[in-house]
């Protein structure tokens, strides 16, 4: 789909539809109101009367009857002004696409109209792309629902922003790609699967990869990450891709796409160069291990991976920009299954960084592989980690579907990915990690136990991974209930896989960079 800036009048453009927000309670203004005025008002007296009432995801096509060039006017709805925030911004015009791909449009205009401002534009052509994402079908002979789009023309928002508009589609189809790996089926997207696609990324920018397999994970002391992949056939790996934005990488400039000799315990990176760690769940499949999941809806534990999803295709675009920032993506993948070999409640593991574990519950494997990525970070350099990860359905009921739970140990560090967050319509909420709850993370035969604390699941869960950070600024993003909309009746959020947490870190990686003096004087003290 190409999207570009037009310069000429909405009533002249020779399109199939002309595109024109409207706000719940807020009449028809400027160039909206000519538009109006042009077709015999016929759209301001559909607001006023209240056939279209301007509610978020509300869509109505209005024919022209040849009184403007566009065949069609749709009036969209953003909702209220006052509930109007990134996240819905960008949800009201993946609506609009997809209603308009229904119709079969071929060549679409956005008029830019209150209460859009001129700062939109970054929403609205994320919104749109994210619009264009159908789950792909594994039916044979199955027609298309919906049909593509060619073009989006986008009128009001200004000239010379070419650059904005490419970044912002760059966004929302790395968005797309997190989605379609969300989708994929278990059988399909395994963790060597998964490992074969970081691979190609990093051959495509050039960058140092490095795939650990059950050898190289035993060798290095991953035995939190080899117990979760135990009971599997398929067996675990620990996935690191790496963009040397400001230091040198092994392999020289940008790196060498091959698989990269594992850094030693404890070995620094470059003295003063802040070095940015996403670090992404990638467990392909979920059943729960011996504490079995309940059998109903277990088929959607293949979206289990949605952190590794968010962050490997955040780093594909990440270093596709060349940012002057220091990268690595570290996914941690398994399958989580009931085998013979399988990792048993009661057993205790030495983690990575030599900390005991005692294994409470199985089904609490996420924190146990994000320890061991945590780990696998820290010693290759990282001097920030924020991890995303499918953690808890304590977060479904702590804050719902609507965004994701967080926990940081870094009040600096989370002001950067708050304000990420927000710019890149990607909503987090941070919960408090209180020092009451540290003895609930207490184990009789161990130094932590990985579940059942009766309380707050959602803070333990992030308070089970601090201890693995290493003093260093974290966050954890728990995007269990954000990464899927699974329920029917919260309509006004996106249905399905969301690509939670790729926009963010991808615009998380950019402040960095923009803030690298001010980072290297952190990391120097």
């Amino acid at each position: 789909m190409k999207i570009s800036l037009v310069s000429a009048g909405a009533a002249e453009l020779n399109v199939d539809a002309l595109a024109i927000p409207v706000a719940t309670g807020q009449r028809l203004t400027g160039a909206a109101l000519e538009l109006d005025r042009a077709m015999g008002g016929v759209l301001s007296e559909m607001v006023v009367n209240a056939e279209f009432r301007g509610r978020i995801h509300e869509v109505l096509p209005i024919p022209a009857q040849g009184k403007i060039a566009p065949r069609r006017v749709i009036l969209y709805g953003l909702g209220a002004v006052h509930d109007l925030d990134g996240q819905r911004l960008r949800s009201a015009h993946h609506e609009l696409v997809r209603a308009s791909r229904t119709w079969g449009y071929k060549r679409m205009a956005v008029l830019r109209s209150e209460p859009l401002g001129a700062d939109s534009l970054k929403a609205v052509v994320e919104g749109c792309v994210m619009g264009t994402f159908e789950r792909r079908s594994r039916q044979t002979g199955a027609a298309p629902e919906r049909r593509e789009i060619d073009e989006v023309a986008l009128v009001g928002f200004g000239g010379g922003r070419e650059r904005e508009v490419v970044a912002a589609q760059e966004n929302g189809e790395a968005t797309n790609r997190a989605r379609e790996w969300q989708n994929a089926p278990a059988n399909e997207l395994t963790p060597d699967a998964l490992a074969q696609e970081a691979t190609q990324i990093a051959q495509r920018h050039n960058l140092e990869i490095e795939v650990l397999g059950p050898a190289e994970l035993k060798a290095g002391g991953y035995n939190l990450l080899l117990g979760v992949g135990a009971g599997s056939a398929k067996p675990p790996r620990l996935i690191r891709v790496r963009y040397h934005g400001t230091s040198s990488s092994p392999g020289g400039e940008g790196g060498s796409g091959r698989m990269a000799a594992p850094v030693g315990r404890g070995e620094a990176s470059t003295e003063n160069v802040p070095v940015l760690a996403l670090i992404g769940k990638g467990i392909t499949f979920d059943s729960g291990g011996i504490s079995l999941k309940n059998p109903e809806n277990m088929s959607r534990m293949k979206d289990d991976m949605s952190g590794a999803a968010a962050v490997l295709s955040a780093i594909d675009v990440i270093a596709s920009r060349k940012l002057p920032l220091d990268v690595m993506a570290v996914i941690a993948a398994a399958e989580n299954m009931p085998g013979p070999s399988a990792q048993r409640p009661g057993d205790v593991i030495v983690s990575a960084d030599g900390k005991t574990v005692e294994i409470v519950n199985t089904d609490a494997e996420g924190r146990l592989v994000l320890a061991d990525a945590l780990t696998h970070a820290l010693r290759n350099g990282a001097t920030h980690l924020i991890d995303l990860a499918t953690l808890t359905g304590a977060a479904t009921v702590a804050i719902g579907h609507a965004a994701s739970a967080a926990t940081s140990n870094d009040d600096d560090f989370w002001s950067v990915v708050d304000q990420a967050s927000r710019e890149a319509g990607d909503r987090v909420w941070r919960l408090p990690m209180y020092a009451d709850y540290r003895i609930l993370l207490r184990s009789q035969i161990a130094d932590l136990r990985n579940s059942e604390y009766g309380e707050a699941g959602t803070i333990m869960g992030g308070m089970f991974i601090a201890e693995f950070a290493g003093g260093k600024p974290w966050a954890h993003i728990d995007i269990a209930a954000s990464a899927w909309n699974t329920n029917d009746e919260l309509t006004t959020i996106l249905r399905g896989p969301s690509g939670a947490g790729t926009r963010l870190c991808i615009e998380l990686a950019e402040r960095m960079a923009l803030r690298g003096a001010e980072l290297r004087a952190m990391v120097a003290r």
